[in-house]
């Protein structure tokens, strides 16, 4: 698939055309891309709402 630093390097290239603050994480075989943006307020309140909601299901 090619070398580990083009790989890393395209994923970073890739990241920044969408918009996002690339940085990629090797975790043994595989290779992360992350977006290192602040996440919103909104998007964080949702993804809590839904993880409460999950857990309250699970329980009951």
């Amino acid at each position: 698939m090619g070398e580990l630093k083009d790989m890393r390097r395209a994923a970073r290239e890739v990241g920044r055309r969408l918009g996002w603050k690339p940085t990629t994480q090797l975790d043994g075989d595989r290779l992360f891309v992350l977006d290192e943006r602040e996440v919103p307020a909104e998007i964080e309140r949702l993804a809590g709402d839904e993880a409460m909601d999950r857990s309250h299901r699970e329980r009951h």
